[in-house]
């Protein structure tokens, strides 16, 4: 009987696992990968940072918050093969367009801020084009979007008197 429960324990690990160690754990993409390279000294992570995964045939949306009197830095990265990235921001009220990375060759970092709060939509595709049709239908690979912050400089006003 002993031995019985012990075989449904080995197989039940041998199926669990195989797909933990084969899956990729994209959860902390935007501080491992590429985009640790532009963390910046005087800046801190934003809580809204956001890795996934994704695919060439995907288009990812995220809904971000962005407070006003703060600088912001956003840093895309992925798998070499991956990209470039297509990313364009929107305003989630008026949804207008209001930066489209394709007009600057698809760079992976930019940098905003705004004197009022303003929620946007950040709608992210990658291209792939270092990749073949065939590993674009197979690919699945780790997104990330670091968002940095600071707070304005404090503004200094002189009195002439």
């Amino acid at each position: 009987m002993k031995r019985i429960g012990y075989t449904h324990i080995l197989a039940a690990l041998f199926l669990i696992l195989p797909g933990q160690l084969i899956s990729q754990n994209c959860g902390e993409h935007h501080r491992d990968g590429d985009c640790r390279y532009d963390i910046q000294k005087d800046y801190k992570i934003y809580s809204q940072s956001h890795s996934t995964r994704i695919s060439p045939l995907d288009t990812l949306e995220l809904n971000v918050v962005f407070y006003g009197q703060k600088d912001y830095i956003l840093s895309f990265c992925t798998h070499k093969k991956m990209y470039p990235i297509h990313f364009v921001l929107i305003d989630q009220q008026t949804q207008q367009v209001l930066y489209d990375n394709e007009e600057d060759r698809y760079l992976e970092s930019l940098g905003l801020g705004f004197d009022v709060s303003k929620s946007l939509i950040i709608k992210v595709d990658v291209m792939a084009r270092r990749s073949t049709d065939e590993e674009i239908e197979e690919k699945i690979g780790c997104l990330g979007l670091l968002i940095q912050y600071k707070n304005y400089p404090k503004k200094k006003v002189n009195l002439l008197l």
